[in-house]
């Protein structure tokens, strides 16, 4: 099992400043980093970055979202286009960073509402534009891993079945990331839809109900361990959590209050936790 760090737990935007905090990772036995991926004007930037990353011994993976001018499941085709362009450079600076994955709510903008649920229109739209994104990244080396969001969130992919029929509108190039903590607040049985569509399952974010520490909420994460287990999971778990080092991305997350020490104690606990849980399954896959 690979164990990794999102690292918009400290920044939207790694560059060399934040190589001290990589470092501490590594030594702590992590072997990936998801790398916010935001800025897409210097892809050579990124190139540096992985170089920097993979001589500590880490893996890279890329993560993004949409906003409300790059939403590729409006009807307004200037947004569409704009955002299908982006997500197409975050492809090609996933990809010169050495990213297998480009992961995060890729369908549509995050926090953008109808006031009802998603249209046959708006899927159709995201998942066209998506198969365009998910051929390219299929081109450079890069998969699309599409994460379900809960309802507070966004409107068009919720839980964890429409995800998975979703990815298969889009194509083989794309799978679906799994994340603990917008789970716990759509699906009815975490374990029971994990079983039933593993098989699309490409990421894990591990994160708690209240976005901090993994094992210090209510997650049931005896199940979902177990269930991730059943299906033969193979892929890395990743720890996301937030804080309020970045005042716009707490507002994003809606993180008010502290709720941890500090963010090198989080990444440490996070991954002794994992750990336990993980390695401790019967006949666990190493």
């Amino acid at each position: 099992m690979i164990y990794g760090m999102n690292l918009l737990l400290w920044t939207t935007r790694v560059d060399d400043s934040h190589l001290p905090i990589l470092e501490s990772l590594a030594a702590m036995g992590y072997g990936l980093v998801e790398v916010p991926v935001f800025d897409t004007a210097d892809p050579g930037a990124y190139a540096r970055l992985g170089r920097s990353i993979r001589d500590m011994g880490l893996q890279p993976s890329a993560v993004s979202a949409l906003n409300a001018d790059q939403n590729i499941a409006s009807a307004d085709k200037r947004l569409r286009a704009r955002g299908e362009a982006d997500v197409m450079r975050m492809m090609e600076c996933a990809a010169a960073m050495g990213a297998p994955f480009l992961s995060g709510p890729m369908h549509s903008a995050i926090g953008v509402f109808s006031g009802q649920g998603p249209s046959a229109d708006e899927l159709r739209r995201s998942a066209e534009s998506l198969a365009h994104i998910s051929a390219y990244g299929a081109t450079l080396d890069v998969r699309l891993c599409i994460e379900p969001l809960n309802r507070f969130e966004c409107y068009l992919i919720n839980d964890l079945a429409d995800a998975a029929g979703f990815v298969a509108e889009v194509g083989s190039n794309a799978t679906v990331l799994y994340d603990t903590f917008h789970a716990h607040i759509e699906e009815k049985d975490v374990a029971a839809a994990i079983r039933a569509h593993g098989a699309s399952i490409g990421l894990v974010h591990v994160s708690e109900n209240d976005r901090s520490t993994p094992g210090q909420g209510q997650v049931r994460w005896t199940e979902t361990f177990a269930a991730l287990h059943d299906i033969a999971y193979d892929g890395p778990l990743i720890v996301e959590a937030f804080g309020l080092a970045l005042p716009e991305l707490s507002a994003a997350t809606r993180i008010w209050r502290r709720m941890f020490d500090d963010e090198l104690s989080l990444a440490r606990d996070a991954l002794a936790f994992m750990r336990h849980h993980w390695e401790s399954q019967p006949n666990q896959h190493r």
